[in-house]
């Protein structure tokens, strides 16, 4: 009868082997998406990061142009002001 015994010896080292190669690869691959996630964290920050500084960029330029706008109005109120000047001299050097 000891003949017909099966050696179950192989067969555990075999089931042993796999359950560690299935864990292996699946701390592989997930300490993967871990450092992948990572990765894409950083580069999103990064362009949060870019992006918040357009937005103050643009800002800056808007403070900008609507302080030279008013400087156009200004300038216009001048000239509208030496014109008016320019009549009351004329009126005035005509009496």
């Amino acid at each position: 009868m000891e003949n017909n015994a099966i050696d179950w010896t192989p067969i555990i080292v075999a089931l042993i082997s796999s359950v560690g190669g299935i864990i292996g690869a699946y701390l592989a691959v997930r300490k993967g998406s871990q450092e992948q996630e990572i990765k894409n964290a950083q580069r999103e920050q990064r362009q949060s990061d870019r992006l918040d500084s357009i937005e103050e960029k643009i800002g800056r330029l808007e403070k900008k142009v609507d302080e030279h706008n008013g400087y156009g109005k200004k300038f216009g109120e001048v000239a509208t002001s030496l014109v008016s000047m320019a009549k009351d001299i004329e009126f005035l050097k005509n009496r």
